[in-house]
Formats: structure tokens, C-alpha cells, sequence
């Protein structure tokens, strides 16, 4: 791996967007397929003149992509090197903010609440660290600022990743690998009108807590029950924050 190749810079974007892109062409450059290990955590932060926090955020980004994959002690590798087809067939889909916060809300409540069921059967003990360990980073985060939101919600939208990957079926994760990126998206448009809420961001991260303790229970009742509470709660403070937009909900999965 001596001779990897990266392109120069050629737009003045946040750090972390220029080192996912960086990673991405160090992929494609350098020909890297499934399960080819790319160089240490260490040695890429100095390659890509960045801090080691900037590029695991950057490499978090990618994870959730199902583009490259962090193993416990062994390093980061290519997951998925193409990582592209459904992924970017969804982030081309051209909808009005308060359309696409129902429809994407509709389809990971059909996708994450029975997940996260599986998960609290099929989970392992590398799942449960990996959700504690992005819990903790969820949680601490603050989220006064637009930076801090954004940060707030790329952790969020990570954590239903590793859930629903905690169910251990590979046509689910690539699925969930897709979807995960509307995760963000939601999360952008959401969280700056929902954080002033009093209370709510703590509330949300308590539920977290309470679907990590049930997956960790293997109770998969109370794990898919707290998810889909969740999802409804969601949908409750939209409706009173924005009747305009509930007027438009007919979806049975969303009022139940």
C-alpha cells in the first residue's frame, strides 16, 4: 500500500466531506476491493493532513454507507467498494422537505422496527459495543449550534444503522446501508425545529438508552416497541409543531 495515490483538493468543502472524498478515491484509485485493509488510522491522518477525529468521522460516514467496515483490533477495510446503486438512486429523489420527512419515516418504520427485533435475538457481543460506544459519542454530543446538530444527528443516524446491522441478514444491511443516508437527511431537517423543544433531545436520547438495553436483553418485544414509539413520538411533534404538513399524513403505519 506505499504507493497510494490522492488527488488534490479541488473545493474549499468542510474537512471531513474532503477526507470522505479523499477515502473514496484512494478506493477507486488504487483498485481496493471487498476486504482489502486500508492503511492505519494513524497513517492516513497524516497522509490526508487531517486530524485522527476528522477522519473517524469521515470513516463513520462511510460505514454507514456500507462503504468500508471498522474491525475491533484488526483495522478499517473496503466493505463495499462500489457502494453506490440504491444509495444514490435515493439521494436523486427530488422531494419537498415535509413530503420526504413522512415518506422516508413511513419506510424505516417498515424497516427498523422489525430489525431491531432480530437484532435483539441475533445480536453479538461486537454489536453491543458498537452500539454503546456510538451511543456514548450520541450522547455527549452537544447540539447548540448547526455543526453540533449535524454531528448530533450523523451519530443518531448511525446508531439505527448499527441496529438494524445487529440483525445479521445481508440483504436487510444493504437495504439499510441506502436508507441510512435519508437517516441524515431527516435528521437535518428535523432537528433544528425539534431541538428547541424542551426536553426533547434528552427524551430521544433516553430512548436510545432504552432500545440498546432491550437489544442487550434480547428482548425483542420491548427493543421493536421502544423503536417504533420512536418513530410515532416523531411524528407526534411534527403534528403539533406543523399541522400543515399532518394534514397530509393517510399513512396507517404513521397514525397507529
Amino acid at each position: 500500500m506505499a504507493g497510494l495515490i490522492l488527488k488534490q483538493d479541488r473545493k474549499k468543502e468542510s474537512k471531513k466531506k474532503i477526507v470522505s472524498d479523499k477515502l473514496r478515491e484512494l478506493i477507486e484509485t488504487n483498485s481496493l476491493a471487498q476486504g482489502d485493509k486500508l492503511p492505519s488510522e494513524r497513517e492516513l491522518a497524516q497522509r490526508l493532513g487531517v486530524s485522527r477525529n476528522v477522519l473517524r468521522e469521515a470513516v463513520v460516514s462511510l460505514s454507514s454507507e456500507g462503504i468500508l467496515e471498522v474491525r475491533e483490533r484488526q483495522g478499517i477495510f473496503v466493505k463495499n467498494a462500489e457502494g453506490y446503486g440504491v444509495l444514490e438512486s435515493l439521494q436523486g429523489i427530488q422531494l419537498l422537505p415535509a413530503d420526504f420527512i413522512l415518506y422516508q419515516l413511513e419506510v424505516r418504520t417498515i424497516i427498523s422496527v422489525p430489525a431491531a427485533r432480530l437484532a435483539a435475538q441475533r445480536r453479538t457481543d461486537e454489536d453491543i459495543r458498537k452500539l454503546h460506544e456510538c451511543y456514548e459519542s450520541f450522547a455527549a454530543c452537544p447540539y447548540s449550534t448547526p455543526e453540533e446538530l449535524e454531528q448530533s444527528g450523523k451519530w443518531e443516524a448511525l446508531l439505527h444503522h448499527l441496529v438494524t446491522e445487529a440483525a445479521h441478514n445481508p440483504i436487510l444491511s444493504r437495504i439499510n446501508e441506502s436508507v441510512n443516508a435519508l437517516v441524515e437527511k431527516n435528521n437535518l431537517i428535523l432537528h433544528p425545529n425539534l431541538v428547541t423543544e424542551g426536553g426533547w433531545m434528552p427524551h430521544i436520547i433516553a430512548q436510545h438508552a432504552k432500545i440498546i438495553k432491550a437489544i442487550e436483553e434480547r428482548d425483542s418485544k420491548s427493543a421493536g416497541d421502544v423503536l417504533q414509539e420512536h418513530m410515532m413520538e416523531s411524528v407526534k411533534m411534527m403534528s403539533e409543531r406543523h399541522p400543515e404538513v399532518v394534514a397530509r399524513i393517510s399513512s396507517p403505519i404513521l397514525l397507529m
